[in-house]
């Protein structure tokens, strides 16, 4: 080590050598002539295989080489450019107890139990220690081997088109296992390849599908694997695409509420890659679309937006006009990861409300709100809801009465818990502004009943009756469900909709088509 300093230290000193000669015995020497020292500007290890294939990336992102107690190897490394003006290196190890490394780059595993670890690195010597360029493994030593037990891959997705590319990844158990990395192989490496880095890319074939087997092998000795299958696709040009006009405007409207919307279309050919179909929105700001699913926005943007579909080799486009509304509400229960209101997850007296998804309705269970009561109010839990009285002013939602369960149940409260402003900055609160204040009770043919109110002619507790030319948005908006007398134990009853609608005829119309035929009880 000495001696490299001393090299280092020689040759900057021949360097001050050259300048003081140079200015004091020629006074007409350029200095320009000096060759400039040349600093290195990476310095890399060069890896055989049998030890990059070991190294993983942990936690915090550095790379672990995992040794065993008693092994022995060489780190070598690559410095640039070429012709540094010297090309001496320094090597340390953070925890010499636990790997020491020679000034060859030779590193001993020496103690620890898969836990400790020691940073090895290499760095440039002396004049250049400075640079920041260095290069470094956290080396783990285990006392000995401990084999994986079960390997498990995941893949980014189950299908790949040729020239594209899917992410394996695997999980090792148990954790403590020395080696936590695997080597990757295919089952038809003409249809997908796989690099030491789990990365699967689709070839060109001749086959339209073609099922390929991704195998992950430990390399401990072990023989445990993990497979994955997925399935190649070739890539084939849409030459025409057809969407579906079921919910174009102006005979349909979209709800804010749903979020989003899947378009059906059909292509030719039919088994083309759709993925290379361009989608555009005329106004982002109301909706965005990807693959043919229309996302709406969620800060009250409402309007008609074209949305487009283009075939990028032939031109070929189609598009589908469609109108998000302002104030229309439709919660329909037919989308299990994706509807928002439901209880408001109430508890008292050691019990809790809950509800459970059906296709079509949702069931929710009640709770103790004292010795004689039971209660579940139903709370959207979107951020905003958006009410339009002069557009949509018949809100209403079909759930049972309780009343009719068979629980003695002799009376109940219903009323609108609701706080929001209009476009223009008034204040609403209440709507309808009390108990059972409902316009109208529908008792239907099945036993439910339709409980409805009519924004326009019903004043809330603040701000009397709502605007018919804007919006109120409500950022809280509960069914408040309450006082239900007399019982003493939990019980269950169904919430089968939430909607806007803008007139009692559209309203009659829509429960007849459910099938319903109905009695006004008020």
């Amino acid at each position: 080590m000495i001696s490299k300093i001393n090299k280092i230290i020689m040759g900057s000193l021949a360097c001050l050598g050259l300048l003081v000669f140079a200015s004091c015995g020629d006074k007409e020497a350029p200095i320009e002539n000096l060759e400039p020292a040349i600093c290195p500007s990476t310095i890399e290890f060069n890896l055989p295989d049998n030890l990059k294939q070991l190294i993983y990336t942990d936690e915090t992102g550095a790379r672990v080489l995992p040794l065993i107690k008693g092994e022995h190897v060489s780190l070598p490394y690559t410095v640039t450019p070429d012709n540094i003006t010297f090309n001496d290196v320094v090597w340390t190890s953070s925890n010499p107890e636990i790997a020491s490394v020679d000034d060859q780059g030779n590193v001993d595993a020496l103690s620890g139990d898969g836990i400790g670890y020691s940073i090895v690195q290499v760095a440039p010597l002396g004049m250049f220690s400075g640079s920041g360029v260095n290069c470094n493994l956290k080396v783990r030593v285990s006392n000995s081997l401990i084999k994986a037990q079960s390997c498990t891959v995941t893949v980014s997705g189950t299908e790949v088109y040729a020239g594209e590319t899917l992410q394996a990844t695997v999980s090792i158990l148990p954790e403590e296992a020395t080696y936590r990395t695997v080597k990757w192989s295919s089952s038809n490496e003409a249809a997908a390849t796989v690099d030491e880095n789990g990365v699967i890319t689709g070839q060109k074939t001749s086959a339209m599908r073609t099922p390929v087997t991704i195998t992950a092998t430990t390399l401990d000795g072990s023989n445990v694997i993990g497979t994955a299958e997925i399935v190649v696709l070739q890539i084939i040009q849409p030459q025409s695409i057809s969407i579906d006009q079921k919910y174009a405007a102006p005979g349909y409207d979209c709800a804010i509420n749903e979020k989003s919307l899947e378009l059906a279309y059909t292509t030719v050919p039919a088994e083309c890659t759709k993925s290379l179909i361009e989608w555009t929105s005329s106004d982002e700001s109301i909706a965005t679309v990807s693959g043919g699913v229309v996302t709406f926005n969620q800060s009250g943007n409402f309007g008609e937006v074209t949305i487009k579909a283009r075939c990028p080799e032939t031109g070929n486009e189609q598009s589908i006009k469609l109108n998000l509304a302002a104030g229309l509400i439709r919660e329909t229960y037919h989308n299990p990861n994706q509807y928002s209101w439901y209880n408001a997850k109430q508890s008292g007296n050691g019990t809790e409300s809950s509800h459970v998804w059906h296709d079509g309705y949702i069931t929710i269970t009640t709770y103790k709100q004292n010795a004689t009561n039971q209660r579940a109010d139903i709370k959207c839990w979107d951020a905003h809801t958006w009410f339009h009285a002069g557009k949509y002013p018949i809100f209403a939602f079909r759930m049972d009465d309780v009343k009719d369960l068979g629980h003695g149940i002799t009376s109940r409260n219903i009323n609108i818990d609701a706080v929001g402003k209009s476009a223009s900055g008034a204040d609403y609160k209440a709507i309808a502004n009390g108990n059972n204040k409902y316009l109208h009770d529908y008792k239907c043919s099945d036993g439910s009943h339709v409980f409805i109110y009519d924004l326009s002619q019903q004043a809330c507790g603040t701000g009397g009756l709502m605007p018919t030319n804007e919006t109120v948005d409500f950022t809280i908006l509960q069914i408040k469900h309450a006082d239900m007398r007399t019982v003493d134990h939990q019980f269950q009853y169904n919430l089968y909709w939430v909607q806007t609608f803008k007139s009692m005829a559209d309203l009659d119309a829509y429960v007849k088509s459910e099938g319903l035929s109905w009695e006004v009880l008020k």
